[in-house]
């Protein structure tokens, strides 16, 4: 058996590209969060080791700043992935019925989401795999329900 070496970065880009590629294609959702989920978890310490604050920090403070009750980075990072059921599709807790229910196009969204903000603080938009997504969210979702631009202060028109 021979031995490689491997950036991180290269991983959880080429695990991103993959989610990316698979949710584009209409391929299997759960698959890509599994992915997405699996590259975010190392963009967000590639993050966190460049000292700049990752997806999770930047919402635990956009939630504080709107008086929201919030625990920790840690709570609230499990929240996120609760909600997008990145570890449901990971893991099954005893006395589970062996059943969930998810909407999986959205938490395949949200999961890509989440690990490319991470994804672009680290490496920018420039990316061709990037640019093909966003162009793909302009293209395919509704802007009155989803930040297509990528606009930092942006809320749902009510």
């Amino acid at each position: 058996m021979s031995l490689w070496t491997y950036k991180r970065i290269e991983l959880a880009e080429n695990q991103l590209k993959i989610a990316i590629g698979l949710f584009v294609s209409g391929g299997d959702k759960f698959s890509v969060i599994s992915l997405a989920g699996a590259a975010d978890v190392i963009l967000c310490r590639l993050v966190l080791n460049l000292g700049k604050e990752n997806f999770t920090e930047f919402s635990l403070q956009n939630e504080k700043s709107k008086g929201a009750p919030i625990g920790t980075k840690e709570s609230h990072g499990k929240d996120i992935n609760d909600t997008l059921f990145i570890n449901h599709l990971k893991h099954m807790d005893e006395g589970e019925d062996g059943y969930i229910d998810i909407d999986v196009d959205e938490c395949a969204l949200g999961a890509i989401s989440k690990a490319l903000a991470n994804y672009v603080i680290i490496a920018g938009r420039n990316k061709d795999f990037v640019q093909a997504f966003l162009a793909w969210v302009r293209l395919n979702l509704d802007p009155k329900k989803y930040n297509i631009y990528c606009e930092p202060n942006w809320s749902p028109p009510t």
